[in-house]
């Protein structure tokens, strides 16, 4: 990607809430891929295309590609963290639903998550969170691409834009492409209309200073995270205070709590 392109790239980001990132895995990176989602998919029910980092090999390589890094840290700093990585297959007629903004400061568990002086507002002023999608597949208009709603990450307030429906538009992208969107851009999956399965892997990415559905530094196993060296202890939050301890009662080092406060672990 020239730097013309990574400009433009941005500028749709800023624009659109949502663009398209090519060529970040090659044919033969998402053939791999591929075969590695299909030997996990009978164990989904029981966690087996959860946090696939830990799966195989390849699935590191969505971490580990320089200039997808340089986009995703453009939005959320040096220090933007891994959120999950799990896998998606689309069978045949499969897919489908309304389209919605993840996370609580778009919409989901506004009940527990925002106090009454929100007064249904979100956050718009700068980026807080970003959904990926890395293309397994080819996305198209007929095999359950995702559905974007352009300019819907600049919505005020937590309730569902006007036309969202008909000004939604399919993010059609090669293989090996990551379809990237702020977290407040109004999405959703379309159906597959097609004999084959889509393939996708979807790695949402915060800032370290915002919680997720669980921390990946409590999950990633060691050879994995020795593996991604020092980039690693950013990606996976090592390097992150954790929101839940005092920085003195936490060890960098060693990603574990001092001598007598291991009683605030939450394995």
């Amino acid at each position: 990607m020239t730097e013309r392109e990574f400009a433009q790239r941005i500028e749709s980001m800023q624009r659109d809430g949502f663009a398209i990132v090519p060529d970040i895995l090659t044919a033969a990176e998402c053939d791999e891929a591929q075969a590695a989602l299909e030997r996990l998919a009978s164990a989904r029910a029981r966690g087996g295309m959860e946090c696939l980092f830990n799966k195989a090999r390849i699935f590191e390589r969505l971490y580990q590609v320089p200039e997808f890094l340089r986009f995703v840290r453009y939005f959320l700093g040096a220090d933007a963290l891994l959120s999950s990585m799990h896998g998606s297959i689309l069978g045949p007629g499969e897919g489908g639903c309304s389209l919605h903004a993840d996370g609580a400061i778009t919409g989901h568990n506004r009940e527990v998550s925002l106090a009454p002086a929100d007064a249904n507002t979100r956050i718009t002023s700068h980026v807080v969170a970003l959904n990926t999608i890395t293309c397994i597949s080819e996305f198209t208009a007929y095999n359950g691409a995702t559905e974007l709603v352009p300019g819907s990450h600049l919505h005020p307030t937590l309730d569902r834009p006007a036309g969202a429906e008909e000004r939604a538009v399919t993010a059609v992208a090669a293989r090996g492409s990551v379809v990237v969107f702020n977290a407040n851009t109004w999405h959703g999956p379309t159906e597959n209309r097609t004999d084959t399965a889509r393939y996708a892997i979807l790695n949402p990415w915060r800032r370290h200073w915002t919680r997720c559905e669980y921390e990946v530094a409590r999950v990633v196993d060691p050879e994995v995270l020795a593996r991604a060296g020092e980039e690693g202890r950013k990606i996976f939050g090592l390097d992150a205070q954790p929101p839940y301890l005092e920085m003195w009662q936490w060890n960098r080092d060693r990603g574990e709590p001092e001598a007598g406060w291991e009683h605030l672990r939450r394995d």
